[in-house]
């Protein structure tokens, strides 16, 4: 069957992992029940390994990491976000069932092993031995509430990972049970983005308790975050650097942060720093191509973008590659679509629009806007707006860039009150169905579609289609349906796609830092001399 039934690997994002009949941690040494059961219509046997961190020693405590990070998280809670800075914060506190490793290949985490007793039933065996930073043990009900509340929380944002899932039920204190809608191969690579939380978590969890590397030592609002190694970390005893996230909004400072020596490594920097870095002697950069693409957003509260005539005009102005030129540097690429190359389900026959501004401009006479029109652009800081400002106001579209802090502009983003807005969308998971379950599909919370659908976008074929990807099994047809769910939401013209972006951080010498795929910026990754 060709690419439809793999043989066992481990999965890149350009091929996730299929439901299989068992996986298991060789470090776990449990009853001989737990076995290989062959390979059923699921796909092949998945059999992952993590290894434990080694011995501790008894070196002096290491000095902290600090980190200069462009916003502060949303929040402390991981199940009432589904943003990436914060995503990438928060791991450093919390943990999956599963997680993924920096090449965005799914491996066990709180789940030592799972099993397939039939298409619609997995079984998760947990860790032994897991405690959270208070000192309770980790039991099957706090994953069965945390997935739950993952769900059914009336502010997730974490729902659409989890569209399939039927029931969640502990069989016993270290066996949870997920039982699916529907066979739902992609369920192992949804579940590392949901957190697990004590099963006594309040309605808005403000003081993080978790099984990660790391616990919250104290924050203060907008400004920092400071973490230490827990005692308590299944990974086992290992040398664990202190970490400091320091909030600064602008590129250009954090970058002199991190020559001036107040930082050991800066996230987000504009891609002139990677030049700057070259001949600086104390520092380097780390750039690897990202998950980011930027995009422009035409809402339909705008009136204006109603008309599909103007929607396209915009789409006609832009000059992607003169953008990613002149605000990347050349580190980036044209996009015509919500996610990057390598993505699974990207639509490669897709191609970003030749600019025309006559045709622009007649588009928007045809609309009743011979003299053009007016709009407010809004954005974060670090967006390169002005130069997109610029190019729409050749074609008659006069843009007022208006920059606001991200944790202001996210909840008004939430609320559904942005109609022109410059932004980032990411598949954290390396799927487009991270994009299309959560930011495209109909906003249908009770089933846990359109979490982050801010514009109320709507398209009942986009829907189906969507859907009947997250059902198949065949990789084959999984990826087909994905792509034309692409092609019809891209033809729609109320996403506006510009450039797959690269992820640009800055790093003192004798740091050890490698940029993750997912972006996860994680203190267990993070060597100093």
């Amino acid at each position: 069957m060709g690419a439809d039934r793999a043989p066992p690997v481990q999965f890149s994002p350009g091929s996730p992992p299929r439901a299989s009949r068992f996986s298991r941690d060789p470090t776990e040494q449990d009853s001989p029940r737990w076995h290989t059961r062959g390979v059923g219509r699921t796909g092949g046997v998945l059999v992952l390994a993590l290894a434990i961190a080694g011995a501790g020693s008894c070196r002096k405590a290491p000095a902290p990491v600090r980190i200069a990070i462009h916003s502060a998280p949303i929040s402390f809670d991981p199940h009432l976000q589904n943003e990436v800075l914060t995503s990438a914060v928060l791991a450093n506190l919390y943990d999956g069932l599963t997680e993924s490793d920096e090449h965005s290949q799914v491996r066990p985490a709180l789940a030592a092993e799972w099993r397939n007793p039939d298409d619609r039933t997995w079984v998760f065996r947990l860790r032994p031995g897991v405690r959270f930073h208070d000192g309770r043990p980790l039991t099957a009900e706090d994953v069965v509430f945390s997935l739950d509340r993952a769900r059914n929380h009336p502010g997730t944002g974490l729902a659409s990972y989890l569209v399939e899932v039927e029931s969640v039920e502990a069989l016993d204190p270290r066996t949870v049970q997920i039982r699916t809608r529907r066979p739902f191969a992609a369920l192992l690579v949804k579940l590392s983005p949901v957190q697990i939380v004590p099963r006594d978590a309040p309605e808005k969890i403000t003081e993080p308790i978790g099984t990660g590397s790391y616990r919250l030592l104290r924050s203060e609002v907008g400004k920092s975050i400071e973490l230490v190694a827990a005692s308590t970390d299944w990974r086992g005893p290992a040398e664990r650097p202190p970490l400091t996230f320091l909030v600064e909004k602008e590129p250009r400072r954090r970058l002199e942060m991190l020559v001036a020596g107040e930082v050991e490594v800066a996230a987000g920097l504009s891609e002139e720093a990677v030049e700057e870095l070259r001949g600086s002697g104390c520092c380097r950069a780390a750039v690897r191509p990202g998950s980011i693409v930027e995009y422009l957003h035409l809402a339909l509260i705008e009136p204006r973008f109603r008309d599909k005539r103007v929607r396209e005009a915009i789409d006609l102005s832009v000059d992607r590659a003169a953008y990613v030129a002149e605000a990347h540097h050349g580190l980036g690429q044209p996009v015509d679509q919500l996610v990057v190359p390598g993505v699974f389900g990207f639509a490669a026959d897709l191609k970003p629009a030749t600019r025309d501004v006559e045709r622009t401009r007649q588009l928007l006479a045809e609309a009743g806007y011979p003299g053009g029109f007016d709009v407010v652009l809004e954005h974060r800081p670090g967006r390169r707006v002005d130069i997109l400002a610029a190019q729409l106001a050749e074609a008659g579209i006069r843009v007022t860039p208006k920059e606001s802090l991200w944790t202001d502009l996210h909840n008004r983003l939430r609320r559904g009150e942005v109609g022109f807005y410059a932004g980032g969308v990411a598949a954290q998971t390396g799927e487009a169905s991270d994009v299309l379950d959560s930011f495209v599909h109909t906003r249908e919370i009770a089933r846990g579609y359109g979490i982050t659908n801010h514009s109320r976008y709507t398209n009942p074929k986009a829907d189906i289609l969507i859907e009947e990807a997250g059902a198949s099994l065949s990789l084959m047809r999984r990826r087909e349906r994905l792509q034309e769910a692409m092609r019809v939401v891209m033809s729609d013209l109320e996403f506006v796609p510009i450039a797959g972006l690269y992820d640009v951080y800055g790093v003192r010498e004798g740091i050890r830092f490698a940029p993750r795929l997912d972006m996860k910026l994680l203190g267990r990754d993070i060597r100093r001399p």
